[in-house]
């Protein structure tokens, strides 16, 4: 289960390949290629994480798969509802607009209190900039 919380596809492989594995599947009735297609979703979340704009190629590694998959992949992942993402084909790069988060730890909380701020910070600015511009058009 760690796995699949939080490793990559490279971290299930390694798992695969142990020769108790077959139990593991068994016990759990889980099926193996569903299990790979799951952490390839994973993996392409979890780079869409830690970017917001990935190469094709990058994708391509990750998932082991050939850079002609790597836009079949993409649709699976907005498909499923894990991320939001545009595909620029002439650069071949995936512009990632949101994507959900496999954790959320004390890491994540203090980055969406840094947004939360900033977005206060501009609101107030806005409320200002409106205030003053009444108050000018009343003088």
């Amino acid at each position: 289960l760690k796995i699949f919380m939080d490793g990559k596809l490279q971290d299930y492989r390694d798992f695969t390949s142990m020769p108790d594995k077959n139990s593991v599947f068994a016990t759990f009735n889980l099926d193996e290629s569903e299990c790979a297609k799951n952490m390839c979703l994973l993996s392409l979340v979890s780079l869409a994480a830690e970017h917001e704009e990935i190469p094709y190629s990058v994708i391509a590694s990750t998932l082991e798969i050939k850079d002609e998959e790597v836009e079949q992949w993409v649709i699976a992942g907005v498909s499923s509802g894990l991320m939001e993402a545009k595909m620029d084909q002439l650069r071949k790069v995936v512009l990632v607009e949101r994507c959900v988060v496999r954790q959320f730890g004390t890491n994540e909380w203090a980055a969406l209190k840094v947004r939360l701020d900033a977005w206060k910070t501009n609101v107030r600015g806005v409320l200002d900039a409106l205030k003053n511009s009444g108050n000018l058009s009343v003088q």
